[in-house]
């Protein structure tokens, strides 16, 4: 019945659409012309894009406190953002996180147009401050044919400031339970916004405490009469305890334990196991109208990293810089009544990381153990046609030409030791339709490709060496929905099947340290569905209430896995519950005044390949209540507490797949409160 209820739920609720209110065919047309979809550079309205895309705007932020967005974004189908612990993010979509040790794995971001996953596939999302971002554009499905490496998604992040014609200054602290407190200030002059945050948590297990600085500034400019000029600069200061996984025992006994220490290898605790990140990013992006017909786009960046992870094993340093760029021209042209969007260009990027190992002295450092460099560059050239037919008929077709390439050196151990890994000549296609019925209807379908060479981590995993028997992960997606747009009911289903190649998945040692293995095929079949219903929506009633609901089916499981003698074909893909679903009423009232409820459940899942451990499934309440007030024409102020129940019997952010020792476990509170207030005064630009 539960595989039921998402494919019955949709069909009453568009039922019922024909029988509510109609919206007139101008207010439709104004709230398209509210929204626009960037994914694969289309610039078109939500009913229209041939990509299947969540918006997580400033409604959807607003439901939780403001400490991670990890809460916002798993309310969208497909889309997973998990916390182990403090500051240890990893961000999934449509299970990408099978092959993520930590971080985010097989995911492409961008920020305000400017990679900002690097040469080798990893993106530092930890280090980005909660506010630095007001919104995000995730498209689900591979991505290659535009945007390069990754089978799982692409996210756009946006922090551009909220409005140009206005100045600002604004404050806000919040306070929760485990020691949370958080601080942020914003300065916005016209088109230049500076914002520095710090946050900071006790952490509600032994062992993890987190601390992060982070100053972000951007600004976009005019340059002549057709061009524009967006810079973007962030540094960051991220400190964070790593407490590592427990076994069921351990958890039953006390579920805020650190990894304990054995005879042969000690916990994390006595190894001050931790993460040090220091990340410097300047970027720019400028764009400029060429001619009525054409455009260009081209962006560049420059990034530093010092990283230090006092870990069980060992002492992991790395330095590395970055550099990078992304140009691509676009043509719009009309033929008659066939409207065209072509769109040519390239991506490229290189990194060196300087990797050393020690052994670990309690979280200092001691003998050396390993010296290596390793190079990484890749580049994507890709072609894309868009063309609209009788104004409801979208035709998209692209395809890329993809080289990465690795380069390793070991120095310290003699002989000296040099190799290479290259992934070259990698074509990936992508083919897409968009019909678009009865004006607030559309039908789309897809047949997309992706590839994903493994990342830095994967070849170099944190113990030293170079594994290049690793291969290339290779997908192919096909994708059907019907989406709906409306001034009260909205919504969009989707189904999808996924079949990868050569399937990267995590391994550990005794020691904790993680390696990795190409794993044979997998497939995943998935249906998602996402619907929302404004039950009062009138701008002269005292009230406004919208209800909304969320959900995802899955099943993936390996096609082709033989671990050892044991043959795992047929068994489920592990940290994917088969269904899960979110939902939630927000109530915005006269005088400022709002509330917003969320609701979040998920089955339980197998925590490893041979499907012979499950979690336990588990049901989430959000609540937060806020109140916004302008105090006359300038200074203004909001107010807010929010609270979370959880119940399960057991209950994790992120669990350690397939890990030794059945050390599965990284538990998290079951109940949290948090309160914040905001104060900030705001003038017109143009006021003397």
């Amino acid at each position: 019945m539960r595989f039921i209820y998402p494919l019955i739920l949709p069909l009453i609720l568009c039922f019922d659409s024909f029988q509510a209110t109609a919206q007139t065919d101008s207010s439709a047309t104004r709230q398209l012309e509210e929204v626009t979809v960037n994914a694969y550079e289309s610039r078109s309205n939500p009913l229209a894009t041939t990509a299947t895309v969540a918006l997580i705007g400033r409604r959807a932020l607003d439901r939780f406190p403001s400490t991670t967005w990890a809460n916002a974004i798993n309310t969208v189908p497909g889309v997973k953002m998990e916390e182990r612990s403090p500051g240890s993010y990893r961000f999934s979509v449509r299970g990408s996180l099978i092959r993520s040790p930590f971080g985010v794995r097989n995911v492409k971001f961008y920020w305000n147009g400017i990679p900002f996953t690097d040469a080798s596939g990893n993106t530092p999302l930890n280090t980005i401050d909660y506010n630095a971002v007001q919104g995000m554009e995730i498209i689900k499905g591979p991505g290659s044919s535009i945007y390069g490496a990754g089978t799982g998604g692409v996210v756009l992040l946006q922090s551009q400031p909220d409005n140009a014609f206005q100045n600002r200054v604004e404050q806000s602290v919040s306070f929760g339970k485990y020691g949370f407190q958080s601080r942020n200030t914003a300065v916005q002059i016209g088109d230049i916004s500076i914002q520095y945050g710090h946050s900071e948590q006790d952490g509600y297990r032994n062992h993890s405490a987190m601390a992060r600085d982070a100053i972000r500034f951007t600004s976009s400019s005019a340059i002549g009469e057709k061009g524009t000029l967006s810079l973007l600069g962030m540094y960051s200061d991220l400190y964070y305890q790593t407490p590592g996984g427990i076994n069921l025992a351990q958890y039953q006994n006390d579920p805020r334990l650190a990894r304990q220490s054995t005879p042969t290898v000690p916990g994390s605790e006595a190894q001050r196991a931790a993460i040090y990140t220091r990340l410097a990013l300047v970027g720019a992006n400028y764009t400029i109208q060429l001619s009525d017909n054409w455009s260009q786009s081209t962006a560049l960046y420059l990034t530093y990293t010092d990283f230090a992870n006092p870990f069980i094993s060992n002492y992991e340093k790395r330095d590395e810089n970055g550099i990078g760029g992304r140009n691509f021209w676009q043509n719009r042209s009309e033929f008659g009544n066939v409207k065209t969007k072509w769109t040519s260009g390239f991506e490229w990027q290189y990194s060196k990381s300087a990797q050393r190992n020690y052994d670990n002295l309690g979280g200092i450092p001691g003998e050396q153990q390993t010296v290596e460099d390793i190079r990484t560059s890749n580049i994507s050239a890709f072609t894309q046609l868009e063309a609209v037919l009788l104004t409801d008929l979208t035709l998209s077709a692209g395809v890329s030409y993809n080289s990465f390439k690795y380069k390793y050196e070991r120095f310290f151990e003699l002989p000296y030791e040099k190799d290479q890994r290259n992934f070259d000549g990698i074509f990936v296609p992508r083919f897409a339709a968009n019909k678009i019925i009865a004006r607030n209807w559309a039908v789309t379908a897809s047949y997309s490709g992706g590839f994903s060479p493994p990342t830095l981590q994967e070849v170099r995993p944190s113990a030293g060496g170079f594994r290049k028997d690793l291969n290339a992960e290779r997908g192919m997606n096909t994708e059907i929905g019907i989406r709906r747009t409306g001034k009260r009911i909205a919504g969009e289903v989707s189904l999808y099947h996924f079949g990868l190649k050569e399937t990267i998945v995590r391994r550990t040692n005794e020691a904790g340290s993680e390696y990795f293995i190409n794993a044979g095929k997998t497939r995943q079949n998935g249906l998602e569905y996402t619907i929302s219903y404004d039950i009062v929506s009138s701008p002269q009633l005292p009230v406004a209430l919208k209800l909304w609901t969320n959900g995802t089916y899955t099943k993936y499981t390996f096609e082709n896995f033989q671990q050892a003698d044991v043959d795992l074909s047929g068994k489920f893909i592990p940290g994917i519950p088969r269904f899960s679903q979110t939902s939630g009423l927000d109530i915005l009232l006269k005088y400022g005044l709002s509330a917003f409820l969320t609701y979040q459940n998920a089955d339980a899942m197998y925590l490893n390949d041979a499907n012979t451990v499950k979690n336990t499934p588990y049901s989430q309440w959000n609540a937060r209540v806020s109140w916004k007030r302008n105090w006359g024409s300038h200074f203004y102020s909001e107010l807010s507490a929010s609270a979370e129940k959880v119940n399960a019997g057991i209950y994790s952010l992120g669990y350690d797949l397939n890990a030794f020792g059945n050390r599965y476990y990284n538990s998290a509170p079951k109940n949290n409160l948090w309160a914040g207030v905001k104060i900030g005064w705001e003038w017109q630009k143009n006021q003397k």
